[in-house]
C-alpha cells in the first residue's frame, strides 16, 4: 500500500476535501444535536411541570373543598356537647339532625361519619344502647353512607380515633383496605378532631375511595403520568392501579430524601435500568401537618423523542454534504490540473483555497488564453459563491445567487441549504410563537388560579377581580360577569350582573337577564360559547373620554363545570380574539365556575347554620311553651285530684272500678273545657285499647273531620299511617319502655312529630293515653 505522500494529486485532493468536509459537517451536526437536545429537554420539562402544577392545584382544591363541611360539623358538635341550653337527653338527637343537614349540603358527600368517646356526648351511653346512631354499648358513632343513617361498627374506629388523638389535629390517613361500597378496596380517611376544653373527645371524618380519587386525579392530569404520593413515598394515586400502595421509584434514595424535605423538587433518576425525569409539587391538605406531593415521571426516551428525527436528518446531511464536497473538489482539481504550465502556481494556490488572488483576463485566443480566461471566470464564480455562502452564514437568507450552470452542484447545494435554513427559521418562528402562546395560557391559568384561591370568600369581590383581570389579560376593552341567582322555591331564576369593567375603570351597573333572553341568556341555556365578529347595529357600545364606538368582536362564554352552569362571562373588544385566547377563556371559565360553586356552597352552608341556630331557638321556645302548658295541665290535674278526693268521701260505697270510670269521665270533661283553647296545639286522648275518646279542635281541623267521625275509632284507623301499626308508634314506644319519646311521620304533604304520655286514675293505674302533635313541615322547608 502506498504512503499518503506518494499518492497522486488526483487522489490526495479529493480525499483531503472529503475528510475536511466530513469533519466540519460532523462538528456542526454535533453542535446542533447538543443544542437541540438541551432545548428539547428544557421545553419538555417546562411543559410537564406547568401541567403538573395545575393538576396539583386542582386536586388540592378538590380535597380541601371536600373538607369544609366535616370541619364545620366538628365546631358545631363541640358547641352542642358544651351547651348548657340543650338537655342532656336531646344532645344526640340534635347531633343526628345536624349531621343529616350537613350531609345534605353537598351532593357528592356520600359518606360522612363521627365517633365519640364513651359518655363524651351526654354521659348517658347506657340509655342509648342500640338507638339511632349509637352502638351496642351506647357509644355515639353515627355514620351516613349514601344518605342512609348507620352506626360505625367496624374495627377501624379505634385506629382512626387514636391516630387523630396522637396527631392532635387534622390528619389524612395512609391508604388501607376497607369494604366501603360493598367490595373491599383501598380507602383514605380525612379525620377532624372534636375539641372540648382542650381535649379530643371525638373524630369527624369522611372517606375517599382511592379508585374514585384516582379517576379525579387522572382527569386533571394531561400528561397521563401523574401520581399522588405521601411524604413517606407511598403512592396514593397512580394511572396504573397496581402501583397504588407501593413505594415511589422502588424506594429510590434521592426521591425519598426530596420528599422528606417537604418542598417542590425535580431530579433525574435511574429507575429499573432506565433514566427518568421526575418532578414533585408539594400539596397542603387543610390543617394536616404532613405534606403530600403530586409527582410526574417521564422516561428520558420520551423527553428526547422529538429530537430523534432531526438527529437522523442532521447525520444524513453530514454524509451527503461530505460526499458533495468531495465530489465537487475532485472535479475541480481534475479541471485545474490541465494547466501544467504558467498557471501551475495559480492552480497550486487555488488548490489551497486562495481564491482572492488577482488574475488578469487574457486576450489571447489560444488554449492557454482560453484556460486563463476560464480560470478568471472560475475564480470570480468562486468569489460569488463564497460571498453567498458567507451571507448565508451570517443569516442573510434573502441573498441572491445565480447558478453557474445547470450542473452547478455547489450552487444548487447552497440554494438547497438556504431553502432548508429558511424553512428551519420559519418553523422555529412558528414554534416560538406557539411556545409563547402556551406560556401565555399557562401563566394566565396560574394567575387566575391565584385570584380564585385568594378571593373565594366574597362573590362580589371575586367577580370584580376576575372580570377586571380577564379584560386586562386578554387586551379586551370591556367585560361583564353574570351569575345565576339562588332563587327560592317558586321564584324566577335570573342572571345577575355581579361586576362590569371597561377602560381600566370599574363600572357600577345593575342588570338582570332571564335565561333565554338575548345572547347572554341564550348562551346560558345552550351551555356553549358564542363568538361573534359581525355584530348587529347598536348591540353594544364602548365609551371613553374621546368618544363612543362599537366593538368588532364579542365573546360570550358559559361558566360551566360538570355540566352545571353557574353564570356567563361577556367580553367585548375592538380587535378579534385569537383561537388560543378563546381556548384560554373556556379553560378559565371552568375554574371560575368551580370557584363560584364553592363560594355558593360556603354561603349556603353559613345560611343553613344560621337558620339551624334560629330554628333551634324557636324549637326551644316552643318546648318551653309546651312545658308551661303541661305544668298548667298538671296544676289542673292536681285540682281534679282534690275534687276526686272529695268525691271519694261521698262515694265510699262505689267500687274501685266505678270510681276510675268516674275519674276518667271527669278528665274527659276537663280536656274538653281546657285543651281546645290553644289553637296551634293538636291533642287527642285514647283509652287503653287505643280507641279515641277525645280530640281537640286544632287536631280535628288538621284532619278535616268532625268529632262524630273520630270518637270511638282506633288510632291507626283515624291516622291511617303505616307507622301506627309498628313498634315505632309513640303509644307503643310508651307501653314498651314506659318513657315518652318523640316520633316523626308523614301525613300527606305534612311532616308531624308526636309525644305520648299516660293518663292515670287516683290509684296510679293507667286508664288511657294522651298524644301532643306538632306540625314541623314549615321548619324543615326553611332549613332546606
Amino acid at each position: 500500500m502506498k504512503r499518503f505522500k506518494d499518492l497522486s494529486i488526483n487522489v490526495k485532493m479529493p480525499l483531503l476535501v472529503g475528510i475536511t468536509g466530513f469533519v466540519v459537517m460532523a462538528v456542526v451536526c454535533t453542535i446542533l444535536i447538543i443544542s437541540q437536545r438541551r432545548e428539547a429537554f428544557d421545553n419538555t420539562t417546562k411543559t410537564i411541570k406547568s401541567a403538573s402544577a395545575i393538576a396539583a392545584v386542582n386536586l388540592a382544591d378538590y380535597i380541601n373543598s371536600a373538607a369544609v363541611i366535616p370541619r364545620a360539623f366538628t365546631h358545631m358538635a363541640a358547641s352542642v356537647i358544651q351547651s348548657d341550653d340543650i338537655p342532656q337527653k336531646e344532645k344526640r338527637q340534635r347531633l343526628l339532625e345536624e349531621l343529616m343537614l350537613f350531609s345534605a349540603a353537598e351532593k357528592q358527600m356520600d359518606n360522612f361519619w363521627a365517633i365519640f368517646e364513651n359518655n363524651a356526648v351526654d354521659g348517658l351511653d347506657e340509655m342509648f344502647v342500640d338507638s339511632v346512631g349509637s352502638n351496642s354499648d351506647g357509644a355515639f358513632m353515627p355514620c351516613i353512607l349514601k344518605g342512609e343513617m348507620r352506626v360505625m361498627s367496624d374495627n377501624r374506629t379505634d385506629k382512626l380515633f387514636e391516630l387523630t388523638r396522637t396527631a392532635g389535629q387534622e390528619i389524612f390517613s395512609e391508604p388501607y383496605l376497607y369494604n366501603l361500597y360493598g367490595t373491599e378496596e383501598h380507602v383514605l380517611s380525612y379525620c377532624f378532631p372534636v375539641m372540648v376544653d382542650g381535649r379530643i373527645v371525638g373524630v369527624v371524618g369522611r372517606d375517599f375511595s382511592i379508585a374514585q380519587l384516582n379517576k379525579i386525579a387522572i382527569s386533571y392530569d394531561i400528561t397521563g403520568r401523574g401520581r399522588l404520593v405521601s411524604s413517606d413515598g407511598i403512592i396514593i394515586v397512580h394511572a396504573n392501579p397496581e402501583r397504588i400502595g407501593g413505594i415511589i421509584g422502588d424506594g429510590h434514595q434521592a426521591t425519598l430524601e426530596g420528599l422528606a424535605k417537604g418542598k417542590d423538587f425535580e431530579l433525574m433518576v435511574n429507575f429499573r435500568g432506565n433514566d427518568e425525569y421526575q418532578a414533585f409539587f408539594c400539596i397542603q391538605f387543610g390543617e394536616c401537618d404532613k405534606n403530600w406531593f403530586y409527582g410526574v415521571s417521564i422516561p428520558a426516551s420520551d423527553v428526547y423523542a422529538a429530537l430523534r428525527k432531526s438527529t437522523i436528518y442532521l447525520i444524513f446531511l453530514t454524509f451527503i454534504g461530505a460526499l458533495v464536497i468531495a465530489g465537487f473538489g475532485s472535479m475541480l482539481i481534475r479541471w485545474m490540473l490541465k494547466d501544467v504550465g504558467v498557471l501551475n502556481s495559480t492552480i497550486d494556490k487555488l488548490s489551497l483555497g486562495h481564491i482572492n488572488q488577482q488574475i488578469e483576463d487574457s486576450k489571447s485566443g489560444d488554449e492557454m488564453g482560453v484556460m486563463k480566461n476560464k480560470l478568471y471566470q472560475f475564480v470570480g464564480s468562486l468569489k460569488r459563491t463564497a460571498l453567498f455562502a458567507s451571507d448565508i452564514g451570517h443569516g442573510k437568507l434573502d441573498a441572491e445567487y445565480e447558478l453557474l450552470s445547470d450542473g452547478d452542484v455547489l450552487g444548487k447545494s447552497l440554494l438547497d441549504m438556504r431553502k432548508s435554513l429558511q424553512k428551519a427559521e420559519n418553523e422555529q418562528t412558528i414554534r416560538a410563537k406557539e411556545e409563547e402562546q402556551r406560556n401565555w395560557g399557562t401563566q394566565g391559568l396560574a394567575k387566575f388560579a391565584e385570584i380564585l384561591r385568594r378571593d373565594n370568600n366574597n362573590l362580589e369581590t371575586l367577580s370584580y377581580n376576575v372580570i377586571s383581570n380577564l379584560v386586562k389579560y386578554l387586551g379586551a376593552n370591556q367585560g361583564g360577569i353574570f351569575v345565576l341567582n339562588d332563587a327560592e322555591s317558586g321564584k324566577e331564576k335570573v342572571l345577575e350582573m355581579k361586576a362590569c369593567y371597561a377602560f381600566d375603570r370599574k363600572k357600577f351597573v345593575e342588570k338582570q337577564i332571564r335565561p333565554g333572553e338575548g345572547l347572554v341568556g341564550t348562551c346560558y341555556l345552550e351551555g356553549e360559547p358564542i363568538y361573534m365578529t359581525e355584530l348587529p347595529d347598536h348591540y353594544i357600545s364602548i365609551t371613553s373620554g374621546l368618544g363612543e364606538a362599537s366593538p368588532n368582536a364579542v365573546l360570550i362564554c358559559p361558566l360551566k363545570v360538570n355540566d352545571i352552569i353557574y353564570g356567563v362571562i361577556e367580553l367585548a373588544s375592538f380587535r378579534a380574539f385569537e383561537p388560543y385566547q378563546l381556548d384560554f377563556v373556556q379553560k378559565v371559565s371552568e375554574s371560575i365556575a368551580s370557584t363560584i360553586g364553592s363560594v355558593k356552597v360556603s354561603i349556603r352552608t353559613n345560611n343553613l347554620l344560621a337558620q339551624s341556630k334560629l330554628q333551634a331557638e324557636e324549637m326551644a321556645n316552643q318546648e318551653e311553651e309546651l312545658r308551661q302548658n303541661m305544668e298548667e295541665m298538671q296544676a289542673t290535674q292536681e285540682e281534679m285530684y282534690r275534687r276526686e278526693a272529695d268525691l271519694q268521701k261521698t262515694l265510699e260505697g262505689l267500687s274501685k272500678s266505678q270510681l276510675s270510670a268516674k275519674v276518667f269521665a271527669e278528665k274527659m270533661h276537663f280536656y274538653e273545657s281546657t285543651l281546645d283553647s290553644p289553637p296551634d296545639t293538636m291533642i287527642y286522648v285514647a283509652d287503653l285499647d287505643q280507641k279515641i275518646v277525645y280530640m281537640n279542635k286544632a287536631c280535628l281541623t288538621m284532619l278535616g273531620k268532625s268529632k262524630e267521625q273520630i270518637i270511638g275509632k282506633y288510632c291507626y284507623d283515624v291516622w291511617n299511617v303505616e307507622i301506627c301499626k309498628t313498634d315505632r308508634c309513640a303509644i307503643e314506644c310508651l307501653k314498651r319502655s314506659g318513657k315518652s319519646s318523640r316520633v316523626e311521620f308523614n301525613l300527606g304533604d305534612r311532616r308531624l312529630t308526636t309525644h305520648a304520655s299516660s293518663v292515670k286514675d287516683l290509684y296510679g293505674n293507667d286508664i288511657g293515653y294522651a298524644e301532643v302533635i306538632e306540625d314541623i313541615t314549615e321548619v324543615l322547608s326553611k332549613s332546606q
